[in-house]
């Protein structure tokens, strides 16, 4: 037999929700140091994960992602202080 497993979805308000979904999401830009290269990762397309990050930004008030500025190949994307604390408050 499987092993049991949790899952924890947070209700903000009617319009936001953070689940594991989008700290999963949020871990992947971290990794990955962009939102498409996330995207990929997690087999999702560019403007989803766009939404998504979007989406959390609006629940917040403020961003969970920001523009990383780069050399030759362009930026990327890394968290705020904002998601940082919401990933580890999440886990």
């Amino acid at each position: 037999t499987g092993m049991a497993s949790l899952s924890l979805r947070i209700d903000l308000d009617r319009q936001g929700r953070i689940g594991p979904g989008k700290i999963a999401l949020l871990e992947e830009i971290a990794a990955a140091g962009s939102i498409s290269g996330a995207a990929r990762g997690m087999d999702m397309s560019y403007k989803r994960a766009w939404d998504l990050v979007e989406e959390m930004n609006r629940i917040f008030g403020k961003p969970v992602v920001a523009a990383k500025a780069g050399a030759r190949r362009g930026g990327g994307a890394e968290l705020t202080p904002a998601g940082a604390a919401l990933v580890r408050r999440f886990r």
